[in-house]
């Protein structure tokens, strides 16, 4: 029995307890002056701030960082972009290079064009025979053959779906286009110099790092002489 009861007053205490310290939390945070401000909780107005909660001691039990989601994205970005810029210096070491990658990427395209070009032509050739027969037919005052209409029905079809592929392929070499001219010019954008701590040095050298003295690796600067 005295467990119980004992057990019972340990509860009570830790549910006092514990509203106590809450009521007694302090919040800190800092505005957008640098203003240090001090309360019971974090007004409205500066909610995307970060703050620590602390106790009636000064000492911070909890730390509540706001995640600058903008910044993640950002930063994201240009991670995403420097290892785009690496793979490009990387994969070229001149700008004809590009070119010639961007025609051999577009052969395929090119081919299976052709290709289709030409089965488009023998369709219509097939078609104008098919119509002329069908205008004779006509001609007599007799019906048209069912498979004569049939076949003028296919062809019309597969005509349509000539159009749709070539219209794609004529899409896809587009892009390939777009595409690789982005890529020269960021490529000659990231060769030019530029200044970078007063120095001239390819845009390339602030991508790349080389190890010092110590073992360890820091950006390529120009040597001053």
């Amino acid at each position: 029995m005295q467990k119980i009861i004992f057990n019972l007053v340990a509860i009570i205490f830790l549910v006092y307890g514990s509203a106590y310290a809450d009521s007694n939390k302090i919040v800190k945070w800092v505005d957008s002056n640098g203003v240090t401000h001090y309360g019971d909780k974090l007004p409205p107005q500066e909610a995307g701030r970060n703050n620590a909660e602390m106790n009636a001691q000064g000492m911070v039990l909890k730390r509540n960082n706001i995640t600058d989601k903008k910044s993640d994205v950002s930063d994201q970005q240009k991670l995403d972009q420097e290892r785009k810029d690496n793979i490009l210096l990387a994969s070229y070491t001149k700008d004809e290079e590009i070119d010639l990658a961007r025609d051999r990427n577009m052969q395929m395209d090119q081919a299976s064009l052709q290709a289709l070009t030409q089965q488009k032509a023998n369709i219509a050739s097939r078609t104008a025979r098919n119509n002329e027969t069908a205008q004779s037919f006509r001609a007599r005052n007799k019906p048209i053959p069912a498979y004569l209409s049939e076949e003028l029905k296919q062809s019309q079809a597969e005509s349509a779906r000539i159009d749709k592929q070539i219209a794609q392929r004529n899409l896809n070499m587009e892009a390939t286009r777009k595409r690789y001219a982005e890529d020269k010019e960021r490529f000659i954008a990231l060769k030019q110099p530029t200044n970078v701590n007063s120095g001239t040095v390819p845009l390339e050298a602030t991508l790349t790092t080389a190890p010092t003295a110590a073992g360890s690796t820091s950006p390529n600067r120009p040597t001053k002489k």
